[in-house]
């Protein structure tokens, strides 16, 4: 079960490192977000209706609650988590305000690796209510 935890949370910090979406910014101006880059700010997201990023802490919470031996809970908060991280493809063909007054405007085109390896990180949490037993 601990191998489970150290590759959920190495998965996590991997995904930090690595190119996790790209964005269009007007016509032609692209922007690609790294891992770290959408763990800082994503927390903002809400004011637009964006709520993956709060897949994290319900991450964190069932993290916890595997390390203190509550496999089951921790089961239910990676697969919910799960679940409030898949809500980052519905961005896709939404305009998203591009800065803090709302005048430019950009949208996600491509979810990169980085974004695959966070939702690995995530998926990898309720494998321990399977491997608790073993």
């Amino acid at each position: 079960m601990k191998l489970i935890l150290i590759a959920s949370v190495a998965l996590f910090a991997l995904a930090c490192c690595l190119p996790a979406l790209e964005f269009t910014k007007g016509e032609t101006e692209r922007d690609v977000l790294w891992g770290g880059n959408v763990l800082a700010v994503g927390w903002s997201g809400i004011f637009a209706g964006v709520v993956g990023w709060y897949a994290n802490p319900v991450w964190l919470f069932g993290l916890i609650m595997a390390y203190i031996g509550r496999p089951k809970l921790a089961a239910i908060a990676g697969l919910v988590a799960l679940a409030i991280a898949g809500t980052t493809f519905s961005l896709f063909g939404q305009q998203l305000p591009a800065d803090e007054g709302g005048v430019n405007h950009m949208s996600l085109t491509r979810t990169l690796a980085g974004c695959y390896v966070w939702l690995a990180g995530l998926a990898t949490l309720p494998l321990v209510v399977f491997f608790k037993g073993k």
